[in-house]
């Protein structure tokens, strides 16, 4: 089929050029998860569809909740430029041509009868794809040419005839992506430790209730900062990578085979976060980032810990333990059978060997309730 458009208007140049126009319209029309969401896809494919007609502008329309449509500029930057929405007319399941009498052409109508099905209406600058998905809603796809350009060519109407299965077959994997987003997040409604799902931009799609569940509300928004901040570590990598795409089995620098893992210490209890990057397949376009947490006590600082970590003696240890009794200096001494002031000297060394400001915290740090870095200053042993 030769696509060197003869009419006035339509366009001009080799067959090549527009062979290319339509290739890239089929290919837009067929890939909507390749777009971060429905209006990027659909603006895509509207202005591919103006591009091989050499049109200005267009118009989509998606089987949402609330059905619109969305009017396309060609050059989607253009200077003035916003596109714009009008509530879909339920009534005609029309366009109107603005300022004019004439309807849609609608160059393929699922919703057409058998009688109007090949018929053609007065000359219209609106030529459109409708069609019906399994649920009853309407997808349809137009776009608007110079009037004064007479009808439209054959070689252009059956150029679009070509596209309607792509365009079909778009809007099948458009909402089956939605369907599949939807199980992905009653699969996380379902699961009792808490578990968030962040885009590749590092931008929170769902959360479940089990955060709220674990812990209190100071802590749970603690623990969610620090998915936030896997979540951008994630996408930052993603940057990095060709087109800004992170594969299922690709990962950032600190997240070897595909996780990112971290923990966080609160009272008495260590949260595991665990950061899996879940691929297209169940998502969408982009990889995501599912965050999971699991909470664990912390075991107390082992004798073998306290030896290797703070260097403490066997003496010091036993010391370090009757300080976290909270015993004073001269029941430590009379716990060891020592004086009072080798007890004082042993408290001394051992305070300062666990790096502790006050003796109060010995206690919490043999428990392992203390990070490390609040272990600051030489301690008195009074």
């Amino acid at each position: 089929m030769s696509l060197a458009y003869d009419a006035p208007g339509v366009g001009s140049g080799s067959d090549a050029r527009h062979l290319e126009a339509l290739e890239r319209a089929i290919s837009v029309a067929l890939s909507p998860l390749d777009f971060p969401n429905a209006i990027h896809w659909g603006d895509a494919l509207t202005a591919a569809l103006c591009a091989l007609a050499d049109a200005p502008a267009g118009a989509i329309l998606l089987p949402e909740a609330t059905p619109r449509w969305r009017a396309v500029s060609r050059i989607a930057n253009a200077v003035g430029h916003e596109a714009e929405w009008g509530l879909h007319e339920e009534a005609t399941e029309r366009l109107q041509q603005p300022g004019a009498e004439d309807l849609v052409l609608w160059v393929r109508d699922d919703l057409a009868t058998d009688a109007t099905r090949s018929g053609n209406p007065s000359p219209t600058g609106t030529l459109g794809l409708r069609i019906r998905i399994p649920s009853g809603s309407v997808a349809a796809v137009c776009i608007h040419r110079d009037l004064e350009l007479g009808p439209a060519p054959y070689q252009l109407i059956a150029a679009l005839r070509a596209i309607a299965p792509a365009f079909r077959a778009g809007i099948a994997a458009w909402i089956g992506s939605i369907a599949s987003r939807n199980n992905v997040v009653r699969m996380l409604d379902s699961l009792s430790d808490p578990a968030m799902l962040f885009d590749g931009s590092g931008q929170l799609l769902h959360a479940n209730v089990g955060l709220d569940r674990l812990v209190g509300s100071a802590d749970a928004a603690r623990l969610r900062s620090e998915a936030q901040r896997m979540a951008w570590t994630f996408s930052a990598s993603a940057r990095r990578r060709p087109q800004g795409k992170l594969a299922p089995d690709r990962s950032p620098a600190d997240a070897p085979s595909g996780h990112i893992e971290r923990s966080v210490r609160i009272g008495a209890a260590v949260f595991h976060l665990r950061g899996s990057v879940v691929g297209q397949e169940l998502i969408g376009a982009e990889p995501a980032l599912l965050v999971t947490m699991s909470a664990s006590a912390m075991e107390p600082l082992s004798d073998n810990v306290l030896h290797d970590q703070f260097g403490l003696t066997t003496r010091e240890i036993q010391v370090a333990r009757l300080i976290a009794e909270g015993l004073s200096n001269n029941e430590i001494a009379d716990r060891l059978g020592v004086r009072f002031f080798t007890a004082r000297n042993h408290v001394e060394r051992t305070l300062a060997k666990l790096q502790v400001a006050s003796r109060h915290r010995v206690g919490p740090l043999l428990r392992n309730e203390s990070p490390t870095d609040s272990r600051s200053g030489r301690a008195s042993a009074a």
